[in-house]
């Protein structure tokens, strides 16, 4: 990518499961995704459904801009794919959401739900955004996608959308919807079926700060944080687990 970004660099930390995005002073960013896991059990007439996120506990990312959602993918995917390129004379992988200019594009999580029960359920996956303290305002340009992976084993494919949003933010009043909002539909109680007998759901979350020209200037100072839970609707408890960010 060889524009140069001439509003700033967007510094970043992602973590995984509690999404927190902070832009600071001018120019600077700091966005991450944080995550505390527990063994609570989640039982629906004798189902008993876990959920798993792979790959360590915590990811830091910095470096984090603005970008098109297309530049964000390649940089995601290239690396992924392990595709190489050129430094010095050398072969080299590109860096996972890594830009051509090795500025952070986007972040990428990944987590698996298995029904061990006989019976099929419906699992829903929403996040619940904390309220902003006095004197902060939100994000309008956060951008997430959510991918069903099930089944497919080259990491450089992302599989079936499932659904993308744009994380709500009302800017007139300066509120995000503490209710939540769904990473499945538009509808916060939307569910994905999960058969049961052992039956798993492999999933990636993408997440990415799109470009929006002149309308990024105008969320300097702006914060998100908020908790990602999967969950039955109706039952006692929650389905939580390790952590994965990338």
């Amino acid at each position: 990518m060889e524009r140069e970004d001439k509003r700033g660099v967007f510094f970043g930390v992602i973590g995984v499961l509690t999404l927190i995005v902070a832009i600071i002073g001018a120019s600077f960013a700091y966005f991450s995704i944080n995550a505390s896991s527990k063994q609570d059990a989640v039982n629906v007439s004798a189902a008993s459904v876990k959920i798993v996120y792979t790959e360590g506990d915590q990811i830091a990312i910095e470096n984090l801009i603005p970008s098109t959602r297309e530049i964000a993918m390649k940089t995601l995917t290239r690396g992924l794919a392990g595709t190489t390129h050129e430094v010095e004379g050398a072969q080299v992988p590109y860096t996972t959401c890594k830009d051509d200019n090795n500025y952070t594009t986007c972040g990428y999580y990944e987590f698996s739900l298995t029904n061990n029960s006989e019976n099929a359920v419906k699992v829903k996956a929403y996040v619940v955004p904390t309220a902003l303290t006095e004197g902060k305002v939100g994000f309008s340009n956060l951008m997430f996608t959510l991918y069903d992976r099930t089944g497919i084993d080259d990491k450089s494919n992302n599989g079936t959308q499932v659904y993308e949003g744009k994380v709500p933010y009302n800017a007139e009043d300066g509120t995000y919807d503490v209710s939540g909002f769904s990473l499945l539909g538009s509808d916060i109680n939307t569910t994905a079926d999960l058969t049961g007998k052992g039956a798993s759901k492999n999933y990636r979350l993408f997440v990415w700060l799109n470009e929006a020209g002149e309308d990024n200037n105008a969320e300097q100072g702006a914060i998100f944080k908020g908790t990602i839970h999967v969950d039955l609707p109706g039952a006692n408890g929650d389905i939580t687990g390790v952590a994965v960010g990338e």
